[in-house]
């Protein structure tokens, strides 16, 4: 039996919510350098790859584990990883059972809009009615099925409202200065536990007292996962960042002939800097709209303190770093 509420007067929307494979795609984003993590990651874990290729815990690295999570909604043909062409090598051996057009390397990091850019300009190529989701590779999901079933039924609203961008957004649990906060507005709809709301305001990084009175008014942290038809994204990119989304007109064009890495590696060069949190969904905040995520423990491992704090909350923290105690602590800080 398909299950159906009322949106706002006169629109339902179908909220049933099969398991297995989905039609969409998804994008992974793996081009970060992780300085921040740099010192941490060389001293605790001897190792000197960015934190996205780094086995905090068990065999499996951070982008192993984010796609070995999607992939339990997204087919792996229809998954692209955005990536440094300096990390080739480890990105082969860590992604050895994919298909080698799995993964797009862009020659320069330019920030998360032009990270996002890149990969969607091929699926944008072939398919632009399709629908996207995208992931950051660095985030520890403990509860990796219930958030997996909040992407399934955010491409379920996504079918209703296909000019929107729907955002995954946490419950939060301390006024985190270091994450960006959405300010949910009105309740558009709401089934067994999920609950989609209107944005009012996107905020990146507040400061410390706009951090603890978004905490205390019921704010919520962004993820940076979200499902959008890759039109409705390319669109707002040209809107939001028309210089950037120019260059990515002519990355589109050399798409799939001899010149694709050339004009790839010309247009990066002259390229601008910009994130999508902040040149874009910080700027449109009524193009989105917000899932209220619950019952899942999520953090973006930023620095060595939040690694070390979550693996004491769910028990696996390593022998090796309980002996290391406050020095470790001090390395990210």
């Amino acid at each position: 039996m398909i299950s159906k509420i009322k949106v706002c007067s006169n629109l339902t929307v179908d909220v049933s919510m099969p398991s297995g494979i989905v039609e969409m795609y998804g994008i992974i984003l793996a081009a970060g350098n992780g300085r921040r993590m740099e010192d941490f990651i060389s001293r605790v874990f001897n190792s000197t790859h960015p934190k996205q290729y780094v086995p905090f815990t068990g065999k499996r690295s951070m982008v192993q584990h984010t796609l070995r999570r999607v992939e339990k909604l997204i087919s792996k043909e229809k998954l692209l990883v955005v990536a440094d062409p300096k990390h080739r090598l480890i990105i082969k051996e860590q992604l050895n059972d994919f298909p080698e057009q799995t993964v797009i390397y862009q020659p320069i990091n330019c920030e998360t809009a032009p990270g996002i850019l890149l990969p969607l300009s091929f699926i944008y190529k072939t398919d632009p009615g399709s629908t996207v989701a995208i992931f950051p590779s660095d985030h520890f999901i403990l509860e990796e099925d219930r958030f997996m079933d909040y992407i399934r039924y955010a491409r379920k609203v996504n079918q209703q409202f296909p000019d929107k961008i729907i955002l995954l957004g946490i419950q939060p649990d301390a006024p985190e200065e270091e994450y960006g906060w959405i300010q949910p507005g009105k309740r558009i709809l709401g089934y067994k536990g999920f609950e989609v709301r209107k944005v009012k305001r996107f905020h990146e990084k507040p400061d410390r007292l706009s951090a603890q009175t978004f905490f205390k008014q019921g704010y919520l942290w962004n993820t940076l996962v979200m499902v959008a038809r890759c039109s409705t994204l390319w669109n707002l990119a040209k809107e939001a960042l028309p210089k950037i989304h120019h260059r990515f007109e002519k990355i589109l064009t050399a798409i799939g002939t001899v010149k694709e890495e050339k004009v790839i590696l010309e247009e990066y060069e002259a390229m601008e800097k910009a994130t999508i949190s902040h040149h874009v969904l910080e700027r449109f905040p009524s193009r989105l709209l917000v899932i209220n995520v619950k019952d899942v423990l999520w953090n973006d491992w930023g620095n060595g303190p939040r690694v070390i704090e979550t693996l004491k909350k769910i028990g696996k923290l390593p022998k090796f770093l309980e002996t290391v105690g406050q020095e470790v602590k001090l390395v990210s800080i």
